[in-house]
């Protein structure tokens, strides 16, 4: 099956695809198909992943088989749109103008739950010089604001959501998506990086104001180039705080890891000395920063060395 770039089909095949057999995309090694009947998912995915293959036409294997269709309701009810995958519906139905962030969401929980070779991160991670960054952090850490910086400058997006370590062979695995802001972070990216390419904002999700950040052609291209994890930075941002680092020991950066990993139970001992092969070379550090441009100089004049 011959696949093209998103971008050289038109918004109304894209919708057609969508509507009728299904939307073929690739994301990394992923391939996913894709239905949606809401008419609000071909335009975004137009913008943000107009340069991942795609195909019209459908065919052959696939990770992931998802749909993001109109929820059935009495005409007085809220319209809303319900993510399934394989017949089945994992998240609550959300108001159909959030069909695009479901998406992003429902990917990410189809590489997160059904992941059998990979310990699957909740973090971001960039690269530079052969060495992954990975950056954990609660919400509101400002971990992907960074991320976006950082992969807006001289650093290659690997994801802003998921850090996928192989089991084979610790190295990360790249699966550079849209990067997601939320609220302020919104406008800090759009100020500050005339480059960036952002789509119109959704608001009233469950996180407040969101939109994306396109990723760079070159990060899409440079998919299968995996990268050992070279540094592990906490990051929390504290609006008027000083600027803070900590050496943080290899052994409690697995212990706070393992706590950011969506399928350890899954993988158990395995899993555990994934993450001990991936680290056993990372210097890790907790930093508190009151602005960005204070951590992006920290980070560009520490994290030199691949490792």
């Amino acid at each position: 099956m011959a696949l093209n770039r998103l971008g050289a089909f038109t918004v109304a095949d894209i919708e057609r695809c969508l509507r009728g057999p299904g939307l073929t995309l690739t994301v990394a090694n992923f391939r996913c198909l894709v239905q949606s009947d809401t008419g609000l998912l071909a335009a975004p995915l137009h913008q943000l992943y107009r340069h991942y293959p795609a195909s019209l036409t459908p065919s052959g294997f696939y990770d992931f088989r998802m749909t993001l269709k109109r929820k059935r309701a009495a005409p007085w009810q809220p319209k809303e749109v319900e993510f399934g995958w394989e017949g089945h519906s994992p998240f609550p139905a959300l108001p159909l103008a959030q069909t695009h962030p479901l998406f992003e969401w429902g990917l990410n929980w189809c590489v997160a739950t059904l992941s059998g070779t990979h310990a699957v991160i909740h973090s971001a991670v960039v690269e530079r010089g052969g060495a992954a960054l990975v950056l954990p952090g609660e919400p509101g850490a400002g971990k992907s604001t960074l991320c976006a910086a950082l992969a807006l400058t001289d650093w290659r997006l690997l994801s802003d959501e998921l850090t996928i370590v192989s089991h084979a062979t610790g190295h990360v695995q790249p699966m550079p998506r849209p990067i997601s802001l939320k609220r302020k972070s919104i406008d800090i990216v759009r100020s500050g990086f005339a480059d960036a390419e952002l789509s119109a904002p959704i608001h009233d999700t469950h996180k407040g104001s969101i939109a994306y950040v396109r990723p760079a052609d070159a990060a899409v291209d440079a998919w299968a180039q995996t990268a050992r994890i070279g540094y592990v930075i906490f990051p929390r941002y504290a609006q008027g705080a000083d600027f803070t680092v900590e050496t943080v020991p290899r052994a409690q950066a697995l212990a706070e890891l393992m706590s950011h990993t969506f399928n350890v139970g899954l993988l158990g001992r395995d899993g555990f000395q994934t993450l001990v092969n991936a680290l056993a070379g990372a210097e890790c550090y907790a930093v508190e920063y009151p602005d960005l441009a204070s951590i992006t100089s920290w980070i560009d004049s520490t994290c030199r060395n691949p490792v």
